[in-house]
């Protein structure tokens, strides 16, 4: 591999999701010198909307198998491209509850966030996202989660989100092919480079280079063309880091930055079940439900997920001999969710193998478990009352439930933990910021703890788990942390 020419600018971002967009779009419009490096490549609308292989090739971080390791494993999967994971998410909005910003302030120190400071930020993103309610009749599959709610008798909302004039393709997951959910590519990237920002796809950054307390750039792997790649040193007066709440910590400590980096990983614990009606939902062509149960947050949240025949197909692989014969009736189902806060704590670290990987690894604890019992208590109750036949759990070797005595079991008894079939699509924490020096990697500005122009700008930086979608928090964050730089400049 040959060695490119040494490269410079003032400001380098790795990392373009949610938190490297934001920052690089507010430098760039404060006349700053900024590049951004992304591992991924960069996709139009033509590209998206294709089969899940087509999409997890080209948009996800290894092809969508990205395990987090430990007594209950957790399927995981984030976004490897421009604009990162909010090319294939759902945008879901939610602000940082008031709750969560107290909880922040007193347990890490985190200065200058609280709702009145935070709500600027928020207003701007949602200004640039087109937050808004699905402007057109709710699907059926939102329509019967509805029914059942109401029939409990529980609080829940219509969740915000980043699709205005969704039409209800169905390809959240592989990205809009209309270009109606306004991920990074549409909503910021073009105004960045407007801007000046310049972006460099394709780009793996290896490590980060040090003069003593100073991070003086990155040795990088960028592909010039197809099938050729070259090494490459860029140098930079400040860096900062934005791939991601598992990549972010996996270079730092890569990079010998290892003080509370990695340490901290929380996520939210989903678990999936699949819900048969007698009547014919086609959630396979529509988007996912639209609405969350708040009843019981912020422990616990009850909402809907993405279907599809081999999703289904997926969810019902533990008890693939039994569950077998309900693929033909696909048309009669629909996927929903229990998620939890997520109480246990995980760690990120490099393979030593030197082959790249990140390794990751979270534990699931006894309060994660009460809460994924009750909760799948509650969720398949509800389902039970929307009309559902049956209810088919992502636990292995339970049965279907079809009666309410055979799901309330659960508001008392421990699922088999070893039986779990558990995923997270929310990762974060794992260089929590805040004036805590003895729990957080960063300032509550996202400068690095001993070293003078590094910072963290992501979802790793949120001091714990938010108990709502991340976006919204990650997005609002990284605004206020790229300004307060920008000030501190002047």
């Amino acid at each position: 591999m040959a060695e490119a020419a040494r490269q410079r600018t003032e400001v380098l971002v790795v990392g373009s999701g949610a938190g490297g967009a934001v920052t690089a779009l507010e430098l760039a419009a404060a006349g700053r010198d900024v590049a951004v490096l992304e591992e991924g490549g960069e996709h139009s609308t033509d590209d998206y909307g294709k089969s899940s292989p087509d999409a997890m090739r080209l948009l996800y971080r290894r092809r969508g198998m990205t395990p987090i390791l430990g007594q209950v494993p957790l399927g995981y999967v984030e976004g490897a491209c421009v604009g990162g994971s909010t090319e294939i998410n759902s945008g879901f909005w939610h602000r940082t509850p008031r709750e969560v910003l107290l909880r922040w302030h007193a347990q890490f120190g985190l200065a200058h966030a609280g709702v009145d400071e935070m709500a600027p930020h928020f207003d701007w993103a949602e200004a640039r996202l087109g937050i808004s309610k699905y402007d057109g009749e709710w699907p059926k599959s939102t329509r019967m989660f509805a029914r059942g709610i109401e029939a409990m008798g529980w609080a829940y909302q219509e969740v915000p989100r980043a699709a205005p004039g969704c039409r209800s393709t169905n390809a959240c997951a592989s990205g809009c092919p209309i270009g109606k959910k306004r991920g990074m590519s549409h909503a910021l990237w073009p105004t960045a480079r407007e801007k000046g920002a310049r972006l460099v796809p394709h780009c793996r950054v290896h490590q980060l280079l040090f003069e003593r307390h100073r991070c003086i750039g990155v040795l990088a792997e960028v592909e010039v063309e197809p099938g050729r790649r070259v090494l490459a040193r860029i140098d930079a007066d400040h860096v900062f880091v934005c791939a991601g709440p598992t990549e972010t910590p996996a270079l730092l400590r890569r990079s010998g930055v290892k003080f509370h980096v990695g340490e901290t990983l929380r996520v939210h614990p989903m678990l999936k079940v699949a819900a048969r009606f007698p009547e014919i939902v086609d959630a396979h062509q529509s988007v996912l439900p639209l609405l969350q149960v708040k009843e019981f947050w912020p422990d616990v949240s009850l909402g809907g997920a993405f279907f599809t025949p081999g999703h289904l197909a997926l969810g019902l692989s533990d008890n693939w001999p039994e569950t077998a014969d309900r693929m033909p009736r696909f048309r009669n189902m629909a996927s929903y969710y229990v998620a939890v806060r997520g109480e246990g704590r995980g760690w990120v670290r490099p393979s030593k193998l030197g082959d790249g990987a990140t390794l990751i690894h979270y534990d699931v604890g006894p309060g994660d478990l009460k809460n994924l019992s009750q909760g799948l208590a509650r969720l398949c109750t509800l389902l039970l009352a929307a009309g559902a036949e049956e209810v088919l759990p992502a636990v292995r070797g339970m049965p279907s439930i079809t009666s309410e005595d055979e799901a309330i079991r659960w508001l008392d008894e421990p699922l088999p933990k070893a039986n779990l079939s558990l995923t997270t699509v929310h990762a974060f924490s794992s260089c929590p910021i805040g004036e805590r020096s003895e729990k957080c990697a960063a300032d509550s500005f996202g400068k690095l703890r001993r070293y003078e122009n590094l910072y963290v700008n992501d979802a790793s930086v949120l001091p714990d788990s938010p108990g709502v979608n991340p976006q919204g928090s990650v997005m609002a964050f990284a605004r206020r942390n790229a300004l307060h730089f920008i000030d501190r400049l002047s």
